[in-house]
């Protein structure tokens, strides 16, 4: 997908421009691929849109920062519960909504945001998950097969985050993905079976990039040397910590609350085996993250 002129247009002339793009993602993953593979191999039309956000609308970025310092939440409906599904991009929020239309539900879908950086620990600070803990009855969910009470209202499953890390530099990720999306589908209906809720959001702490081959930015060698001398292994990094202003002033770096983090797909060499699967960043499939709802009959 590319920005047409009246795409542009609209995106600059919008008061909000979030709802403009989260429009295009969704337009892009949904309505989801039978095929798992074919799925997924939408992601480089993924890569072409965020290139040419990037390129022609950059203040979006701001924006978009602005509101993960400031509006990431976890809103437990009154009548229900609120599963956060940890690392659910737009991706696989497209395809639980086919999962759950199976199901009987009539899926309601928005967004909602991440924190800066795009990491779990950040957006559990962020959101004040201690005490919503300490006010709700909770459960960790950390396998496909969980045993839940049924009243429980707020609660964290660790995929597909957990099978995500896995995911390294040198292996099949067709199988891969495949195997993610199973292992978090039978995890995500089997809470759905089990929660006694007239409602259940469903949310994420963040997404995730890709930053396997043809699924990056492009870049010189020289700054890919100086992002790997900021980030090394990582997508974000302490202001305190690194001096990144000539990588802002490029524009291949955002500065937000106190971090320096890279912007969409650029990358950089890493030594060793690594999770090509990331977050921390700031971009759209990592910041910008899915919110679905559905309602018990």
């Amino acid at each position: 997908m590319k920005l047409t002129n009246n795409a542009i247009e609209r995106l600059i002339e919008e008061d909000d421009p979030i709802p403009v793009v989260w429009d295009s993602l969704w337009d892009i993953w949904a309505p989801a691929a039978e095929d798992i593979g074919e799925h997924y191999a939408r992601e480089p039309t993924a890569v072409g849109y965020e290139r040419t956000l990037l390129d022609v609308y950059s203040e979006f970025y701001d924006i978009l920062a602005d509101r993960c310092v400031h509006q990431a939440s976890i809103d437990i409906p009154d009548d229900g519960a609120f599963v956060v599904m940890d690392a659910m991009s737009v991706r696989e929020a497209s395809l639980f909504v086919r999962t759950l239309g199976a199901k009987g539900f009539t899926p309601n879908v928005g967004y909602s945001f991440s924190t800066v950086p795009s990491e779990t620990t950040p957006y559990r600070d962020r959101v004040g998950y201690s005490d919503l803990k300490s006010e709700h009855k909770t459960a960790s969910v950390k396998s496909q097969d969980p045993s839940l009470d049924g009243d429980e209202q707020l609660i964290w499953c660790r995929y597909p985050d957990a099978l995500l890390e896995s995911i390294q530099e040198g292996k099949t990720e067709l199988s891969s993905l495949d195997e993610v999306f199973e292992k978090t589908e039978r995890a995500l209906l089997s809470i759905v079976d089990q929660l006694d809720a007239d409602r259940i959001v469903f949310g994420s702490d963040h997404g995730y990039v890709r930053l396997d081959s043809g699924h990056t930015f492009g870049v010189s060698d020289r700054w890919k040397k100086r992002l790997q001398e900021t980030f090394t292994g990582g997508r974000f990094q302490s202001v305190g910590e690194v001096d990144a202003d000539d990588l802002v002033e490029k524009g291949y770096v955002a500065e937000a609350d106190g971090f320096y983090m890279p912007l969409g797909r650029y990358t950089w060499p890493r030594r060793g085996k690594y999770s090509t699967y990331q977050h921390g960043g700031l971009s759209i499939h990592e910041c910008l993250t899915p919110r679905i709802e559905v309602t018990h009959q």
